[in-house]
């Protein structure tokens, strides 16, 4: 398991498109907040965390077959959507136990 712990927050749900989908976060300020994600396999990605992983994000890295570098690459991603505030992470010791946790509040305009 990577050292932090990717959760996508309760209030985003996710729309395919033929690019890749777009990211709805509701209950930011009285409106809600967007993002478009040109990457179908993190849109894959986020839809099988929510789906099948109770919206744990690692998990679903975990039990999938992506190759090193494709997660690392998902992980330079995953790390731009907390900075959007679409994911929360949460940073382990080296004992697993969690650390802290960062989740981010700035909502997209």
């Amino acid at each position: 398991m990577p050292p932090t712990q990717y959760r996508l927050i309760a209030e985003v749900k996710i729309r395919r498109e033929s690019f890749g989908g777009i990211l709805y976060k509701y209950g930011c300020a009285d409106r809600g907040a967007l993002s478009f994600v040109n990457s179908p396999q993190l849109v894959e990605l986020l839809i099988t965390s929510q789906q099948q992983h109770d919206r744990n994000v690692s998990a679903a890295i975990e039990s999938s077959r992506y190759s090193e570098a494709s997660k690392q690459k998902l992980y330079v991603a995953l790390d731009d959507l907390v900075g959007r505030g679409y994911i929360s992470a949460t940073m382990e010791k080296n004992n697993g136990r969690p650390q802290g946790s960062h989740p981010t509040i700035h909502p997209v305009v």
